[in-house]
């Protein structure tokens, strides 16, 4: 991976009720999550979990993205379930992509669970939602300043943002969240993840008609020698 300034902040991207646009800047780097790089003008690292979701982007949005960081062996690659299979290994899903960007591989419990012939010298994540797998695989790459947008306890979907269940295959996109229930223990897990990480993350709630750009970095820089989870509201 091209050399970073670990010191910057990432702002992830998720699919939640406040997500909003986000402006590329030198100032910060970008993350998004299964389709929320739709969001971002330019994003620096897309994580999935599951594989039905490049089906979502287009060539032109796809080129918009410079890191992909998934699975050793991608859930949802069958159409029928979630299973991965080893004969789907993270190089034949994104065979698709040569030239477009660069692709970084992780482990996560399936790779055990379905005992998957996965490379042990890949890091291992422990995860239970693709926000948890870009949160730990962007520490373990040595970042620890976070902005969160869109990442809601109480659930629900941004307009313009969709899921795809993957007990199904992935192959049907939803508007609604199945199980609202589950973002209150993503939310709880990526809080431990910080701080056992000894790490910052700043949710920003925006205003419905706000971007997330330079000026908004910038009016939460106050915070940047904080640790731990922080809470910001940010007005017009």
């Amino acid at each position: 991976m091209k050399d970073y300034d670990r010191d910057k902040f990432v702002v992830m991207v998720s699919a939640g009720p406040t997500a909003r646009q986000v402006k590329q800047s030198d100032s910060y780097y970008t993350c998004g999550v299964n389709v929320t790089p739709k969001l971002i003008e330019k994003t620096n690292f897309w994580v999935v979990n599951d594989a039905c979701y490049f089906q979502d982007f287009s060539e032109k949005e796809l080129r918009a993205i410079e890191n992909l960081a998934l699975p050793e062996f991608p859930h949802s690659v069958n159409g029928i379930d979630m299973r991965p299979h080893p004969a789907a290994d993270y190089k034949k899903v994104t065979a698709g992509f040569s030239g477009l960007m660069s692709v970084h591989p992780f482990n996560i419990h399936t790779s055990r669970k379905f005992n998957l012939p996965y490379d042990e010298s890949i890091v291992y994540i422990e995860t239970k939602s693709s926000n948890e797998s870009a949160l730990r695989w962007l520490i373990h790459c040595g970042f620890t300043k976070f902005i969160s947008i869109g990442q809601d306890p109480e659930g629900d979907y941004h307009h313009k943002m969709h899921s795809r269940p993957t007990k199904q295959g992935g192959h049907v996109a939803v508007h609604e969240p199945l199980d609202n229930n589950r973002y209150k223990e993503v939310q709880s897990r990526m809080k431990a993840v910080i701080k056992h990480n000894d790490c910052l993350m700043i949710r920003c709630v925006l205003p419905a008609d706000a971007i997330f750009d330079g000026y908004t970095h910038k009016s939460l820089c106050g915070l940047e020698n904080e640790k731990g989870y922080k809470e910001v509201e940010v007005s017009n």
